[in-house]
């Protein structure tokens, strides 16, 4: 149950050698909304690594439409779906990221985990909440967040309208700063580009400023947050990482950044 007392599917495997000082992952699924192939193509993973995996399902009925998943519940519905512009924001206490953070919090109790952080990894429509949690829930306890392969993206420039850019709404003092020092890994498949026919792609004149498919998005994203830290004098710990070979592929991409958080170096 969630803090609303709404309920959420959240599909799971724990390690048989998983214990309360091993990792916690919680993956978001892309616009499938499928939490348990998510948590059945990290099974491996989670057998190497010792992990407790966490695939909420967040289903169409109560997070309806892009605007409630990959905006994250952050703009109101009477947005103008197709541009995304005019639109309102929603309290910060109702966004879905509050729903991840009571995710962890009820694993922690029913397990017994001595973790007080946990890893994210989010792939397609995934992968927006989780570039958009480190930027706009900065205090939440994650403590690698993974993006692969996000379809567009909010971008750090205050010159681009939201959701696009930062544009046009107010940030708490202090909060870019915050979401720079977070890690968050933009995870890019290098065949994720113009060939690339899986999934759906957003072709809005905003959408397309960002670049031409999903790989150039990934860079363009990069760029701007370095433009934008370099301006205000921070330097992002935000690293983008090419994964060759791959392209619009949740499971090979879920594999890679396994290896990154927990392969040992």
């Amino acid at each position: 149950a969630l803090p609303d007392g709404e309920a959420i599917e959240v599909f799971t495997y724990r390690a048989e050698s998983h214990g309360p000082d091993d990792p916690i992952v919680i993956l978001l699924a892309g616009g499938g909304r499928n939490g348990a192939d998510y948590r059945d193509s990290w099974i491996q993973a989670a057998d190497r690594f010792n992990l407790l995996v966490l695939a909420p399902s967040f289903g169409e009925t109560r997070f309806p439409g892009p605007i409630n998943y990959n905006l994250a519940g952050m703009i109101r519905d009477g947005a103008d779906v197709a541009t995304l512009r005019n639109v309102t924001l929603e309290p910060p206490e109702s966004w879905l990221f509050s729903d991840i953070e009571a995710i962890f919090d009820q694993a922690v109790v029913r397990t017994g985990s001595k973790q007080r952080h946990y890893d994210l990894f989010g792939h397609s429509a995934g992968a927006q909440i989780v570039h958009r949690m480190v930027l706009f829930a900065p205090e939440m306890r994650v403590r690698t967040a993974i993006a692969a392969n996000a379809g567009w993206y909010t971008t750090p420039a205050r010159d681009v309208p939201f959701p696009y850019g930062l544009g046009g709404i107010p940030l708490p003092a202090g909060q870019l700063e915050r979401a720079y020092s977070r890690r968050l890994v933009l995870l890019l498949g290098e065949l994720d580009d113009a060939r690339e026919t899986r999934g759906h792609l957003r072709e809005s004149a905003e959408a397309n400023a960002q670049g031409p498919h999903r790989f150039a998005r990934g860079e363009h994203f990069h760029a701007a947050a370095i433009d934008e830290g370099a301006r205000l004098g921070l330097r992002p710990r935000w690293q983008l990482e090419i994964v060759p070979g791959v392209g619009h592929d949740y499971r090979k991409m879920g594999e890679a950044a396994a290896r990154y958080l927990y392969a040992t170096p």
